[in-house]
């Protein structure tokens, strides 16, 4: 009587390892392009307690992004199974640390090393420095890249006309 009981305790004690396992907050400690990130788990006597490398919480279809996590930045770990080994990150938000980039609900931001993208009320703002590489570019269906020509040009100081 007492071995099924005692099988089922131990299966209730890793049922609540996994569960516990399962979902986990905390701040990314380590960075390596290759192998992802390591969390925070805590603090133990010889330094932090860090997870196991998570790869990066990226799209990695036809559809890619790159926008790599900074150290301090807060994510969630899934581990479905428990096993961390088996899990994946999400983005866990703001923090003291890393604050939002504004408190407007009806923009959409994106910040990285001194530039801004806001998309808001139908129209992008850049706030940086914009280098743009291709053979063409376009405004109102109008050729302004390197190859445009100007109609009317007139030598010394005049104002030339729209581009062709």
């Amino acid at each position: 009587m007492t071995s099924p009981i005692v099988g089922m305790k131990a299966d209730i004690e890793m049922l609540k390892t996994a569960f516990g396992n399962a979902m986990k907050v905390g701040p990314v400690e380590e960075l390596d392009a290759r192998k992802g990130y390591r969390i925070k788990l805590g603090d133990g006597p010889d330094g932090p307690y860090l997870s196991p490398w998570y790869p990066h919480p990226e799209s990695g279809g036809a559809t890619k992004t790159w926008a790599p996590l900074s150290k301090g930045q807060v994510v969630g770990m899934i581990n479905p199974t428990g096993d961390p080994r088996q899990g994946i990150l999400i983005r866990g938000g703001f923090s003291g640390e890393n604050g939002p980039p504004s408190e407007d609900i009806a923009a959409n931001i994106f910040t990285f090393g001194g530039v801004s993208l806001t998309v808001k009320d139908g129209k992008l703002t850049i706030d940086g420095d914009v280098q743009i590489n291709g053979a063409s570019l376009r405004h109102n269906e109008k050729e302004v890249g390197d190859t445009h020509r100007h109609t009317d040009v007139m030598p010394g100081g005049a104002v030339t006309g729209e581009p062709q």
